[in-house]
């Protein structure tokens, strides 16, 4: 079960969130002769933090046996603009955890998410190109299988779901395999 588009939909619901009022382009306040430079740089960071569970299918992803994980899972969301007016709007996702077989083997996942908005004219106008950066690993332990899987490619998000590849995506292990 693939849940990627909700976590991007949360994703960007998250750099969308409360950004409509103290987000406006900064001033620079006035220079004091022989005083520092203060020109303001506008920075601002939500973060958001809960449980995640998955199961992927026995029979599916080089699993014998179903899977059940439980850990938690991160969001840091980051609005910024640097002092010559750049919009920088970025997202990091991670979650860890350990998971286990019906036939008692044991696991630990990691999966980590990186992504940033490209080219940003104004932080929250749709469309907007995302570059987004994805590993999720299942490390099986005494001798249970992996599972690695890992995408890298640029997408664009129209406000509805799901989002469309730009290009051809880097995916290695199957995003079925991906159960975050």
């Amino acid at each position: 079960m693939l849940l990627r588009p909700s976590y991007l939909a949360l994703a960007v619901t998250v750099m969308l969130a409360g950004c409509d009022d103290g987000l406006a382009p900064p001033t620079a306040p006035a220079r004091v002769p022989g005083g520092p430079d203060l020109a303001r740089v506008t920075n601002e960071t939500a973060v958001s933090r809960f449980d995640v569970t998955f199961t992927i299918p026995g029979g599916t992803c080089g699993l014998t046996t179903t899977v059940t994980g439980t850990g938690v899972y991160q969001t840091v969301s980051r609005v910024s603009q640097t002092q010559a007016g750049e919009w920088r709007v970025a997202l990091s996702e991670s979650a860890h955890g350990t998971a286990t077989g019906e036939d008692g083997s044991r696991y630990r996942f990691n999966y980590v998410a990186d992504s940033k908005v490209l080219d940003v004219v104004e932080p929250f106008r749709l469309p907007m190109v995302l570059d987004l950066v994805d590993h999720f690993n299942l490390i099986g332990q005494g001798g249970a299988p992996d599972i690695k899987v890992y995408l890298h490619g640029q997408f664009l998000y129209t406000g509805t779901l799901p989002v469309t590849p730009i290009g051809a995506p880097v995916i290695r292990g199957g995003l079925e395999c991906d159960p975050i």
